[in-house]
């Protein structure tokens, strides 16, 4: 038996929640998934080296910057290619801000 309102679990017998002082249920009804947030994406960094790949995400990772990154598949699979680095509008320069020091090192930023 489940309280429809706090979603606790009662053994059988028991008929109210105690907490809520509602009548228990048999099952629960799942919870509401959670919404995406739809972002516009933007390209801030484009490079064709693992190692930088690597260091970029791991500087958008400890600042919890979501990021995408386009064409990273040929990069893995054949070491080839440029991959982009792309980040929700809302997050731009800060991603820039993180990527600055990679950016000023000569690796190819495209700004959109």
């Amino acid at each position: 038996m489940f309280c429809p309102k706090c979603r606790g679990e009662y053994v059988e017998g028991v008929k109210r929640c105690p907490n809520c002082e509602v009548d228990l249920i048999e099952a629960l009804e799942p919870e509401p998934k959670e919404e995406f947030d739809y972002a516009e994406y933007v390209t801030v960094y484009s490079t064709a080296d693992p190692a930088i790949i690597a260091l970029a995400e791991s500087l958008l990772d400890a600042d919890n910057i979501r990021y995408s990154i386009k064409s990273e598949g040929l990069q893995t699979i054949l070491g080839l290619g440029i991959v982009q680095f792309q980040v929700a509008e809302a997050d731009k320069e800060v991603a820039y801000e993180l990527l600055k020091d990679l950016i000023e090192s000569g690796d190819e930023i495209k700004q959109d």
